[in-house]
């Protein structure tokens, strides 16, 4: 199964909800207005990261194309090689 990494710069969002409306699993809008990815990982001011699976990308690709600032990012997650 292959693994991705759903990346969010929350410095970017304008809180369209689109996201929200797609995948709520991962992602809400809180009182200032801007989304917030749930259980992603801070990994440096504003930008947070969290790693998802297969089951989980169609929606992730949605949120991506969905937001109109394109605050959301969507890499796969390489194995790497021994």
């Amino acid at each position: 199964m292959k693994k991705y990494k759903l990346i969010y710069n929350r410095n970017f969002c304008i809180g369209a909800a689109s996201c929200e409306s797609v995948f709520p699993e991962c992602f809400r809008i809180s009182n200032d207005g801007k989304a917030n990815l749930i259980g992603g990982k801070k990994v440096s001011p504003g930008i947070f990261e969290l790693e998802i699976d297969d089951a989980k990308k169609e929606k992730a690709e949605q949120a991506v194309e969905g937001c109109p600032v394109a605050s959301i990012k969507l890499k796969e997650v390489l194995k790497r090689r021994k």
